[in-house]
Order: structure tokens, then sequence, then C-alpha cells
């Protein structure tokens, strides 16, 4: 995923914000795929067949591991990812670029790829030559 804004989202089936949040990430993550935006699920202190039901009764397509013991969460030091809903963003130079710890309202999670969409990969946001 080099090169790639990635959208890490830690959740379980059990999570009342994650069934909220869930299908609007799937919604952005649908819209922005093409434009260089991945995104992964992270299914903590949950049982598998939960899991699994969660991501088919929510048609989650992105793809999302299975870590109930949160061995995934403790690679992430310095950042809550033990707390569910927790989502961290990763920027094009595979830098934290955000934390969110609590659900993350559909249009809150479109602004803040836009405003990383529009940085150069050196994190430098982009400027339109002037109109002459």
């Amino acid at each position: 995923m080099a090169g790639q804004i990635v959208v890490v989202n830690f959740w379980g089936s059990w999570c009342a914000p994650c069934r909220v949040e869930s299908p609007e990430f799937q919604a952005v993550s649908t819209d922005v795929a093409d434009a260089g935006v991945s995104f992964l699920g992270v299914a903590v202190r949950d049982q598998r067949q939960l899991a699994q039901a969660f991501t088919d009764d929510f048609a989650i397509t992105y793809p999302s591991l299975f870590d109930p013991s949160g061995e995934i969460a403790l690679t992430f030091r310095g950042f809550p990812a033990n707390v569910v809903p927790t989502t961290i963003l990763i920027d094009r130079d595979n830098r934290v670029a955000g934390v969110y710890v609590s659900a993350v309202a559909e249009e809150d999670l479109r602004a803040i790829l836009q405003e990383l969409l529009a940085e150069d990969p050196s994190g430098t946001p982009t400027t339109s030559p002037p109109d002459d």
C-alpha cells in the first residue's frame, strides 16, 4: 500500500457505534478506491463467526483482519488502537495523519480524506497555478 492513503478501522461486532460507521465507511471506501485510498478493518475482541456475520450483514468489501487478542493494535504504539471504534489514517508517506477514538461521521471522514488527497507525497498541500 506504499504511496496510498490508508484508513485502518478497529471494530467489533458487539460495538454499537461500529454498526453506525461501518456502512458509511463502506460507502466512502467505494467512492475513493480509485483515488489511492485503501481501507483495512481490524476486528478485535470478537468471535470469528460474529465478525464474519458483521462484514456480511453490512456488505463490507474492503479487507478486514480478525485479531481477537488485539496484537495488531499493539503495533500502533502511542496510539489508542485498543479502544473500539478507533480509526487511524495513514498518509502517503506512511505517517499517522489522524486518530479518531470514537465513531467517525461519514462527512468528517470524507473531509479529512480530501485534505490528504490534496497533499503531495511530501505532505505539502498542492496548489494550483494562479489564474492569469
